[in-house]
Order: structure tokens, then C-alpha cells, then sequence
């Protein structure tokens, strides 16, 4: 039996997502997981719209990989930027989970009904712009950590928290929450997917990670981080974007707030397979006005 070395973030939900991807393996191939601590799992204190470094949470994960210590890494893939490292492929897209935002409130209230002046911890610029349209009279409280850890400080620091609705289920969370509404949060590009790294020249970890790819996921992935690179957004920018496959069409949808935080500008875009719906939504977000609004919130965060 091949054994597969796997690298990975400490964190709990960051295990699970591991024992997720792999699932489909087990049998054929015996999985050895490298925990590692990153840099944006250490630093818990910046927001992640104020880190300068990209890949915060990737960079030690994929450098197990290139220098061999590992053969793959499991990502959340909306915390991964678009330029994968050079000497490392996407292996493997698995099943997409929930791309949506939820949203967890002490005594399971939804975000429509939270007395105003309360608290909502989220450190995603997209979030906060997107919070701050529905429920301007809440404030947006930076809260960073792990997803358990911060489930865990509800009722603490904030009385409620914006999180993804797949670290939930990924948790297993006990608790209510509400699932927040694409029209309201438009969910950020690879929410709720997960990547999976191999060094390029690797033809054995490709081959047997080729069993856990999933073609709808690859597509709707492929697609939301070819529109965030086209629009220049990179992935902690506070535009949303959701791509789905219907049938024989891959529609997509993205979306932001205006600058005076009144309404969601938002554009569509759909395409059979082969098509290039990412380049047709870049030019009806731009032409709604969308790139000047994120660049606005770009802006207004420093």
C-alpha cells in the first residue's frame, strides 16, 4: 500500500478537511498528515485585509511539498491566490461543500433580528462591506483564530460571528445558524472547496489523487479564480463571486458594494462548457461599475 504524506494547517477544521479529501483513498493508500503552524494561523492579531504577504496560510504548507517532506497539501481553496507556486499543480478539486456565508448569533438569533450596536466578529473585508449594507447600526469587531476557537468566544468578544457555512458542516457545529443569502453576501471566490497541491513532476501522487477530483467542482472553482485574477481582485479583496453548474451551463455571479454602502452592484454571466463566462462576467462587473466600488473599498480599509 502506497503511503501518501499530506500537509496540512494544525488547526482542527484544517485536519478534517484533510480526512475529507482523502476519504475516498483510504484502503488504497495510507495517509500520513504533517501538521504545520503558518504564518496567518500564528499571527492572530492582524486583520487579514492588513497583511502585505500573500498566501499567509498556504506558504510553509506548500513549502513542505517542494522540498519534499510531503507529497501533497490540502487547502481551503479561497485562501489560496491564484499564482500556485511554481513546481506545484492542482491535483485535485474534491466534492465542493456550501459556498455560502452563515451567520452564528448567541442564542441563535438571524442577523436581521440582532439588537443594533451589537457586535459581529469577521476579519473579510468583503464581509464587513457586505454587513455593513444589511446592518449598518452593527458593528464589524476584527476576530481572528481558528474556526472553533472563535465559535467557542461567542457571547465574548462578539455576539455573533460571519463565517463559511462549510466549516460548519465540516465541524460538525451543534448550534443554529442561518445561512446568509447570495443577494445579500455574495460568497468569496472557492468558498466551501478544497485544493489539493502535488509537486509537478510527481506522476504517481497525480495518479492517485486523480480518484478524488471532482469535474463539476473543478469547473466552478477554475472559473470564480479566472474572474478574480481577470478583475485583479486577488482573494482578500471584498468582491464576492459564485459560479454553478446548471445542467449543461456554468452560471456565474459577482457582486459588491457601492461606495456609499446603499446597494449590491452586481453582474451575471453564463456559458456552456468550453465557454469563457469569467471574461464575460469581468466585462458586465466593470460596466455595472463594480471595479470602481472595490477599489473604494481597497482604499477605505487603510
Amino acid at each position: 500500500m502506497r503511503k501518501l504524506r499530506v500537509a496540512s494547517r494544525a488547526s482542527a477544521l484544517s485536519l478534517i478537511q484533510v480526512e475529507e479529501a482523502m476519504a475516498p483513498l483510504m484502503g488504497s493508500v495510507q495517509v500520513e498528515v504533517l501538521r504545520i503552524v503558518s504564518r496567518g494561523d500564528a499571527d492572530l492579531s492582524t486583520p487579514l485585509y492588513a497583511m502585505e504577504d500573500r498566501g499567509v496560510f498556504e506558504k510553509e504548507v506548500d513549502m513542505a511539498v517542494l522540498r519534499g517532506d510531503a507529497d501533497a497539501a490540502v487547502h481551503s481553496a479561497k485562501d489560496v491566490p491564484n499564482d500556485i507556486p511554481r513546481g506545484l499543480v492542482l491535483a485535485a478539486v474534491p466534492r465542493r461543500r456550501s459556498p455560502f456565508d452563515a451567520f452564528v448569533a448567541s442564542g441563535g438569533l438571524p442577523l436581521r433580528r440582532l439588537p443594533p450596536g451589537s457586535r459581529v466578529g469577521t476579519s473579510s473585508l468583503r464581509r464587513i462591506s457586505m454587513l455593513r449594507r444589511v446592518r449598518p447600526d452593527v458593528e464589524a469587531v476584527p476576530l481572528r483564530g481558528n474556526l472553533d476557537t472563535r465559535l467557542g468566544g461567542l457571547g465574548g468578544r462578539a455576539d455573533a460571528l460571519i463565517v463559511a457555512e462549510a466549516g460548519l458542516e465540516r465541524l460538525g457545529y451543534a448550534g443554529p445558524w442561518h445561512r446568509l443569502e447570495p443577494e445579500d453576501f455574495v460568497p468569496a471566490a472557492g468558498q466551501g472547496a478544497l485544493m489539493v497541491l502535488v509537486r509537478e513532476d510527481d506522476r504517481e501522487a497525480l495518479g492517485a489523487l486523480s480518484a478524488i477530483d471532482d469535474p463539476r467542482s473543478r469547473a466552478e472553482l477554475l472559473a470564480e479564480k479566472s474572474f478574480v485574477d481577470i478583475i485583479g481582485a486577488g482573494c482578500r479583496a471584498p468582491v464576492g463571486v459564485l459560479a454553478r453548474m446548471q445542467g449543461s451551463q456554468l452560471s456565474m455571479t459577482a457582486g459588491v458594494v457601492s461606495p456609499d454602502g446603499s446597494r449590491m452592484i452586481t453582474a451575471s454571466a453564463s456559458s456552456p462548457p468550453g465557454g469563457r463566462p469569467a471574461e464575460a462576467l469581468a466585462e458586465a462587473f466593470e460596466a455595472a461599475g463594480g471595479l470602481e466600488a472595490m477599489d473604494y473599498w481597497r482604499r477605505s480599509s487603510h
